[in-house]
């Protein structure tokens, strides 16, 4: 199933390349600061939506592209001034894996696996929206392909398994990475039925060196 999704990627990306000038998508800028070490945070607590596990990323790469985005949309966006990319959910940990894991298990494995220098390569901008309440909701984000990361979840579901959980209750593959940059209203998730992948672009990306 990752492979699939990988050629379809390719396809995606390839005609931005090759369609005529007229039909390409825009660009958005990026610099190598987006790679810029950051600290692991954790995000654990009681009540619903608290436990979830995300490579943190430093916010000074990410926000430039954000300005960006607001600058094609004259408008501002909401934004939670913060970068990461969500490994596990809270609706995956809530649903499925509280069931067998704590949130220290799932920790001590993204810390064996060295979860904070995981390789990523950024894909695009995307764009999710919704009707809410008769009025468009929007969500712009960069899409990511990660193979280190997804291995992170195969190692967490195969714990899963190991401490009582059966196969398939989690999904590894179901997994779109991205880092959100803002929103109009609220973020928008694959539960609203955004799904944020590289049928989502609307932007291509364009690495730049940084600023002198």
């Amino acid at each position: 199933m990752r492979a699939i999704q990988w050629v379809f990627i390719m396809l995606v990306l390839s005609s931005c390349v090759t369609a005529p000038p007229e039909t390409k998508l825009p660009e958005i800028k990026y610099t190598d600061e987006i790679y810029s070490p950051a600290p692991f945070v954790a995000h654990e607590g009681s009540g619903a939506f608290k436990n979830y596990l995300a490579m943190n990323l430093e916010y000074k790469g990410y926000q430039p592209l954000l300005k960006q985005v607001e600058e094609i949309l004259k408008s501002p966006l909401k934004n939670r001034g913060e970068a990461h990319i969500t490994v596990i959910s809270p609706v995956e940990f809530d649903k499925v894996l509280s069931r067998h894991l704590k949130m220290k298990d799932i920790h001590q494995v993204a810390e064996q696996m060295n979860l904070q220098k995981s390789a990523y390569h950024p894909l695009c901008l995307g764009k999710g929206a919704l009707n809410i309440q008769g009025k468009e909701e929007s969500t712009y984000f960069i899409v990511v392909e990660s193979e280190t990361l997804f291995k992170v979840r195969q190692a967490i579901e195969a714990l899963y398994i190991k401490k009582g959980g059966k196969s398939g209750e989690f999904n590894p593959e179901l997994f779109f990475p991205h880092v959100t940059l803002g929103y109009t209203e609220r973020d928008l998730h694959y539960e609203d039925g955004v799904k944020k992948d590289a049928a989502s672009c609307i932007y291509k990306l364009e690495p730049v060196p940084r600023s002198k």
